[in-house]
């Protein structure tokens, strides 16, 4: 029964190598090759701003991307009166990068609380 269950494992090895499937493989990212039919490069833009003097909302993003290539970015101002401005990339081999800005100098309220001074007090 053995030679039988050994023979028939042989046998089945040679025609799967025969055919050109592989008995063991881990798959990994470069073995992937997509069905060319369908197939389609990933690309896209887009852009996005606001500037409401009623709030004060003032903002700006961007991204565009051309297969696995991403780029933006987007710039905004922070509650403390600076600029923050943020671009970025992002590509298979590097990874997502980004490089962070600020413009401007933060203002920060002297007073906080109610009845005014540094400890806030006067409630």
């Amino acid at each position: 029964m053995k030679t039988i269950i050994i023979l028939a494992v042989c046998i089945a090895s040679i025609v799967l190598c025969q055919a050109g499937i592989p008995i063991s493989h881990t798959m990994r990212h470069d073995d992937f090759h997509p069905i060319k039919e369908d197939w389609h490069i990933p690309e896209y833009e887009y852009k996005y701003g606001v500037q409401d003097p009623k709030t004060g909302d003032h903002k700006e993003a961007w991204e565009h991307r051309h297969h696995d290539l991403v780029k933006g970015g987007y710039w905004l101002h922070d509650a403390d009166g600076t600029k923050r401005i943020v671009e970025y990339t992002s590509d298979p081999k590097m990874g997502f990068h980004a490089i962070v800005k600020t413009e401007g100098h933060a203002v920060h309220p002297i007073h906080y609380g109610i009845g005014g001074g540094a400890g806030g007090g006067g409630l």
